[in-house]
């Protein structure tokens, strides 16, 4: 079957977190345990945004990237908020959420010394 733009747009609306529930939100977090937090206040943050829904988020390259639903005119506050969000995850080990630093082990991710083990 063949989703319409307006079918996935839908679809879309239907899965995002506008209320900042983040119990719900938690289902497009993927992310290791200790970006959670961070997410949670972003999450929290939309919620403050009419119409901003939150949809999803993920790692690459060792960075936070961040999926969401905004047709309103505040695109600068909503770009601060994800951009804290990035730092925040930047400083963040993804595994335990303590202080951590950008490494390369097998791939590239944030990690405390304790989730560090060189090659």
């Amino acid at each position: 079957m063949v989703m319409t733009q307006e079918q996935m747009e839908e679809r879309r609306r239907q899965v995002a977190v506008f209320d900042g529930d983040v119990d719900r939100a938690r289902s497009g977090y993927h992310v290791g345990e200790g970006w959670h937090a961070i997410l949670d206040d972003l999450v929290r943050e939309f919620a403050k945004i009419d119409d901003l829904g939150f949809l999803s988020a993920h790692e690459k390259w060792g960075g936070l990237r961040v999926s969401y639903l905004y047709p309103g005119d505040r695109s600068d506050d909503v770009e601060a908020i994800v951009k804290r969000a990035s730092h925040r995850a930047q400083e963040t080990c993804w595994y335990c959420g303590q202080p951590g630093k950008l490494k390369q082990e097998r791939w590239w991710r944030v990690r405390c010394d304790e989730h560090w083990s060189p090659k």
